[in-house]
């Protein structure tokens, strides 16, 4: 007989290489249908979770404070869909705004009820639940590349462009987050000589194609964070959390540092890319953040609360970047930044509750890593995202990078332990 936990846990690990391929849909024809096939893994699980509640009478109060801060986060996106449906956004319409307010809910809210469900087994490892959903999405997605499947999101030409996702760049960010997560789990390896094997072969692979994506900033990120945890200096290492918040101002501070170290002969190699004006305006992105910038210094219009969804055109922030970039309208630019999006879109408000969120994220997987914890592999994941939300849009809205982050504070909001699991050996 499936007990219910294994079902739940079945039914999210599926979630993810469903993700992706709604996202292959949605591209190829119709966006909405596609997001309903992303989102329906996971909205099967609250809903047999609540039907189950109903049916046994047993509805109690399972959040903590933290489970009701991811609520509100999600609620402020919420609200910044109604606004931009209000204020006549192109492209925002009723049916899309709905089914995008169930895609920021459905895939935290099924990881919560995983959660739930498997605090009832005190072997539960909700950090290899994740780790599993997200090797079936990079499966399916590195079989449909070596397979010819074409890319249909941002693509380049040359370039591995792995087809199941919204865009190149989020390859390379799944790819980083797994590989880290991955680096973890090895623990012991010299007990698990043929695992271990496995494991290299497909890091080897993994670190091929996001060498083939060629994602400079994501590399870098990647290689730094995956040194301090093969030498262990993380342990150590102090104040990671503070720098991370600022790494826009940073990275646009030392710009000319970042070319100088990307034409070093080791990168220069590897990455390829090594133009000076494209690396120091990091490919053209730098003129979206400035014209943030700016707006923070004479207007911030909207700053407490928000502009809503796509914000920056209602204020017409980056019509001259439009015009930079030869295109007609700014609507579909994007702030290549989760942390510019949501100060724009949802306000100081929305960028305060995500702060909070991250922090409370990493306080409790970097206690779990010191002590061996079975979710330390997390750890690893959550601190590449504590970068990459500054300057990329992977961890806003419906990307991926949003259904993973809310996924690793899934059993923080869970009274009671969640996901615990053994120590990792």
């Amino acid at each position: 007989m499936i007990r219910k936990s294994q079902l739940f846990n079945a039914l999210f690990i599926l979630g993810f290489p469903v993700f992706g391929f709604g996202t292959y849909y949605g591209l190829k024809g119709s966006i909405s249908q596609g997001m309903i096939v992303s989102v329906a893994p996971f909205a099967a699980i609250v809903l047999i979770h609540l039907l189950d509640a109903a049916y046994r009478r047993d509805v109690r109060r399972a959040l903590t404070t933290t489970g009701w801060l991811g609520m509100a986060y999600i609620g402020t996106l919420v609200l910044s869909q109604f606004v931009a449906l209000r204020g006549g956004i192109p492209g925002v319409l009723m049916g899309n705004v709905l089914i995008s307010c169930l895609l920021y809910l459905m895939p935290f809210a099924a990881a919560i009820v995983v959660c739930i469900h498997g605090r009832q087994n005190e072997d539960f490892d909700f950090g290899n639940v994740l780790f599993l959903g997200l090797s079936a999405l990079l499966a399916i997605n590195v079989l449909g590349y070596f397979g010819g499947v074409r890319a249909i999101g941002h693509a380049f030409e040359g370039r591995a462009n792995l087809p199941f996702l919204r865009g190149i760049y989020t390859g390379a960010h799944l790819l980083s987050v797994w590989a880290l997560m991955l680096l973890v789990r090895m623990r012991g390896a010299a007990q698990r000589p043929v695992a271990t094997a496995l494991a290299l072969a497909a890091l080897a692979i993994g670190f091929y194609l996001m060498l083939k994506i060629n994602s400079r900033l994501s590399t870098l990120i990647f290689l730094l964070l995956a040194a301090l945890f093969v030498t262990k200096a993380i342990k150590v290492a102090r104040g990671l959390y503070t720098i991370s918040l600022f790494t826009l101002p940073l990275l646009l501070s030392f710009s000319l540092l970042v070319y100088q170290v990307v034409s070093m002969p080791f990168f220069a190699a590897i990455l390829g890319r090594v133009s000076k004006e494209d690396v120091t305006s990091f490919n053209g992105r730098s003129y979206i953040w400035e014209a943030i910038g700016n707006w923070l210094a004479t207007d911030r219009t909207g700053l407490l609360f928000g502009n809503g969804y796509k914000g920056h055109y209602a204020l017409r922030l980056y019509d001259p970047v439009a015009v930079l970039w030869g295109t007609d309208h700014s609507y579909n630019i994007h702030s290549h930044s989760t942390f510019a999006e949501v100060l724009v879109s949802q306000g100081i408000i929305g960028v305060v509750l995500l702060y909070v969120l991250f922090w409370k994220g990493f306080k409790h997987y970097r206690s779990e890593y010191l002590i061996g914890a079975a979710q330390a592999p997390v750890f690893a994941g959550l601190c590449y995202l504590l970068f990459i939300w500054q300057i990329d849009i992977f961890c806003y809205g419906t990307d991926l990078g949003h259904v993973i982050l809310f996924s690793m504070l899934a059993p923080l909001c869970v009274r009671g332990p969640a996901g615990q699991g053994n120590l990792l050996k």
